[in-house]
């Protein structure tokens, strides 16, 4: 696994080498960790303080990219494939746009299913 991902951190220039290795510890407990995922329990399991998880989850980070380089690594050939994400546990803001990744989502009330506008 480890391979993988720092073969994805070289493609993904803007991430230096401290972020690369917190992501790196992240990813190696979240493997083996059971139960509630705090940055106490999380230290249990690792080398890493409760203090440099909490400072590393402020920043932010482009997972959006880190799994497209991942799907993209995992199927390499140039076949169409479909990715699909399972965000039923976000609340739903009823009549609200929201904008993702360029795509304007809008949920009508009475449906509550989300339609890809242009």
């Amino acid at each position: 696994m480890e391979d993988g991902i720092q073969a994805i951190f070289v493609r993904m220039s803007n991430v230096k080498k401290p972020r690369r290795n917190f992501i790196l510890t992240l990813f190696a407990v979240l493997m083996v960790f059971q139960g509630k995922a705090t940055f106490l329990n999380m230290e249990r399991y690792s080398l890493a303080s409760e203090k440099r998880y909490c400072r590393w989850s402020r920043r932010n980070f482009d997972f959006v990219k880190l799994n497209a380089e991942l799907f993209m690594q995992t199927f390499p050939n140039n076949d169409e494939c479909v990715a699909a994400i399972d965000a039923s546990f976000i609340n739903k803001p009823g009549k609200q746009q929201r904008k993702l990744a360029g795509i304007t989502m809008v949920v009508p009330e009475p449906h509550n299913v989300a339609l890809k506008s242009l």
